[in-house]
């Protein structure tokens, strides 16, 4: 099992230890950007560094502001924003959206409280009126755990001693607006800029349309936003536009080889902090750059990626120390982990989507890998081939157009820019991911040899986006993936049968049917699932808990109260949890 220390996120971190961890190496000209008055989306997968980025900049711009500063950083999250959107059938959408409007509302005003109350005391509300008298932190906790019943939040407000003018106000577009002009001025700010994390963190269309409505309304002189989006499938709403209202810049690159040493820093900052068996492993990373060069490119360039695998390659260690580590324990980490790549990445980017598009993009990412490691050969002109050129055709059905958005928020394939097919089709250069090409073996000459560290570092260094397949509009693959997506059940009807059509009548039992999520699925299945040690996975079904829905439903204390767990396996097991299903609770 992995150290806790070697899993833990950006966003589980104390604020105090992340500037330690935090390195700008190629992020540097990002991070400058981060304290402009530009209205930034902030693009990337998950893992690729948006979180760390954000806070950092945040906590640099309130460390500034004590010594004299006038530009002044507030970092508000929005992991869970689903809690606070009702199911789409309850009615009265335009209810629903004015209670999820006033919770975006409350996070932001509750973020800018405490970041003043850190970098002056409490003294400095005094003159702020509504801004220091509200204790937000109540109003966000009522919003976000009365989702089920929009009609019960006024008088759970009203208990709480809120003023209705402040509530009626979180659901206008003026209130939040002047309580941040009024700390700007109290504070004699030249620039407060409010980051706005995991922003786009669902594709329900109901919340992107009134999440960027909301945070345009606060536009104003001496206020900048930085927002967090996923790439290919965030949905602004007819009101944002993405070139105007704000400027795109894209956080995660294709895996390059002058990027490796901010990666091999991020490794020596992370054993800095590690647990002992955690810093053996670590020590003996950095002894062998090869085996990390080979783990940078198959985490895709990826941050978090990168110590996903090396926690995994500390679990296929078992009761072997860190100092023991061979490179047969990376080539296993790195297969165990693409093999769940999928899993892992999509239910934070997909919600509520139909279960088809989760198997068409399963389905195309066969397909592609085939085209990589299939005739003419992964090498053309005597250079390695990792890159695709995708058209951009309309012609290509809808759910396959659709499950190339989703590979790429999913981290499976990065877009490295335009390209001109040899039909004179328009298309997309893509990398796929080197994780998948490594499992596909496809290095030429050396099959008959066990592959080296330095086989697939030179492999891997060789790889340019000038040699690449070509997949074009008239490729049989497009209509494959189309057919096969389509015997996907998308729904079940109440007694459990798989249904086609999900809003008609059950084929086998004549029961009323309803959609399945894929994050239904993922909540519905066993814990042996989740990535715990096999005597964790005993203790905790010996409690009571068989699904991946009872560990998330579960509070800490119910957790804790299973024998031999405790507070820290309890923050190890939560966040294990989180990661899979990625703060889904509206399910």
């Amino acid at each position: 099992m992995a150290d806790y220390s070697l899993q833990l996120q950006a966003d589980n971190l104390p604020i105090d230890t992340i500037e330690g961890l935090m390195v700008d190496g190629p992020w540097s000209p990002i991070m400058a950007r981060m304290s402009t008055a530009e209205n930034i989306l902030l693009e990337g997968c998950r893992g690729a560094g948006k979180t760390m980025l954000m806070r950092s900049a945040a906590k640099r711009l309130v460390d500034s502001f004590k010594s004299g500063g006038k530009v002044f950083g507030v970092h508000a999250t929005f992991k869970r924003y689903l809690a606070a959107i009702p199911p789409a059938d309850a009615g009265d959408e335009q209810g629903q959206l004015s209670n999820f409007k006033a919770w975006i509302n409350a996070r932001i005003l509750g973020a800018l409280k405490s970041a003043i109350v850190d970098a002056g005391g409490a003294g400095q509300l005094k003159s702020l009126g509504d801004l220091g008298d509200v204790d937000w932190n109540g109003v966000i906790g009522i919003l976000e755990t009365t989702y089920r019943d929009p009609a019960s939040v006024s008088s759970h407000l009203n208990q709480l001693g809120l003023k209705p003018h402040v509530f009626a106000g979180l659901q206008g577009y003026t209130y939040t607006h002047n309580l941040l002009s009024a700390a700007r001025a109290h504070l004699s700010l030249d620039l407060l800029i409010v980051f706005l994390d995991d922003a786009a963190h669902a594709l329900d269309t109901r919340a992107q349309a009134a999440f960027f409505s909301a945070i345009k309304s606060l536009y104003g002189v001496g206020l900048a936003f930085k927002i967090s989006v996923y790439p290919a499938v965030t949905r602004y709403g007819v009101d944002f536009s993405y070139g105007h209202d704000a400027i795109v810049i894209p956080l995660g690159d294709t895996p390059r080889s002058e990027n490796l040493a901010a990666f091999v820093n991020l490794l020596r900052r992370r054993r800095d902090v590690a647990e002992d068996g955690a810093r053996s492993l670590l020590d003996s990373l950095l002894d062998n750059p090869d085996w990390i060069e080979v783990l940078f490119y198959c985490s895709n360039g990826n941050p978090r990626g990168l110590l996903k695998l090396v926690a995994q390659v500390q679990t296929q260690l078992a009761t072997r120390s860190g100092g023991a580590a061979r490179f047969e324990d990376v080539r296993a980490a790195i297969n165990t982990v693409m093999d769940k790549h999928l899993d892992n990445m999509v239910p934070g980017v997909v919600k509520d989507l139909d279960p088809r598009l989760l198997k068409a993009a399963e389905v195309l990412l066969f397909e592609l890998r085939q085209k990589i490691s299939v005739a003419p050969g992964p090498y053309e002109s005597g250079k390695p081939r990792g890159y695709l050129s995708l058209t951009n055709s309309m012609q290509v059905p809808y759910i396959c157009q659709a499950a190339v958005k989703l590979l790429v928020a999913a981290n499976v394939m990065v877009a490295e820019g335009p390209s001109r097919l040899s039909k004179r089709e328009s298309g997309t250069v893509y990398l796929l991911h080197p994780g998948f090409i490594f499992r596909d073996n496809v290095i030429a000459g050396v099959q008959r040899r066990t592959l080296t560290a330095t086989d697939w570092t030179n492999f891997f260094r060789g790889m340019s986006s000038r040699v690449h397949a070509e997949v074009g509009r008239g490729a049989e693959l497009w209509q494959e993936v189309a057919e096969e997506a389509k015997n996907e059940p998308s729904g079940q009807c109440v007694n459990g049968h798989p249904m086609y059509e999900p809003f008609g009548k059950c084929e086998m039992c004549g029961a009323a049917g309803s959609q399945i999520s894929p994050v239904a699925v993922l909540l519905n299945k066993s814990i042996d699932m989740l990535d715990l040690s096999d005597a964790l996975r005993v203790r905790l079904k010996s409690g009571g808990f068989q699904t991946v829905r009872d560990l998330f439903e579960a509070t800490d204390e119910q957790i804790d109260e299973v024998g031999y767990i405790g507070g820290v396996r309890t923050a190890l097991i939560k966040n294990t949890v989180s990661a899979a299903v990625d703060e889904f609770v509206a399910g």
